[in-house]
């Protein structure tokens, strides 16, 4: 009994990391979910429709896919633009943390989880850090995103 309980608590702590990389990356995550569900949708819908009317299924399968690159092809990319309200959120919590002020020559606007990994513009993810900082911080590896370091 005590080993199962110990496994299952190893277990949880092991998947934490993992569920904490997906909700910093929610923003992105949401995009491309509601892009695929779009896309296959109109896939799978149109080829399903001609096959029902009798086009042959090689056709139907040709059309649903040039349907699907049509359509993905007006999804709207995600947003880079950070919001107002976090900038300000972000730039009141450095001030009060550091105790300096803000100074746009200095000090820049950092996402934790790069919005290229699929961060997202909420205020829990972005934060002021001095430019050299930002610009030497390179590529991480997953892992660092994971855990928030």
């Amino acid at each position: 009994m005590s080993q199962q309980i110990l496994i299952l608590f190893v277990s949880i702590l092991a998947a934490f990391p993992i569920l904490l990389g997906i909700r910093r990356r929610r923003e992105g995550i949401r995009h491309k979910l509601k892009q695929v569900i779009v896309v296959e949708g109109i896939y799978l819908g149109l080829t399903y429709i001609m096959v029902r009317n009798g086009q042959p299924l090689m056709e139907s399968i040709l059309a649903g896919l040039v349907a699907a690159f049509v359509v993905n092809s007006f999804i709207k990319p995600r947003r880079r633009y950070v919001p107002a309200s976090v900038k300000r959120k972000a730039r009141a919590e450095f001030e009060l943390k550091t105790g300096a002020k803000f100074n746009s020559k200095k000090h820049e606007y950092d996402h934790k989880v790069p919005f290229s990994r699929g961060g997202s513009h909420t205020a829990d993810n972005v934060r002021i850090v001095d430019k050299k900082t930002n610009r030497s911080k390179g590529t991480r590896s997953t892992w660092w995103d994971v855990l928030g370091k």
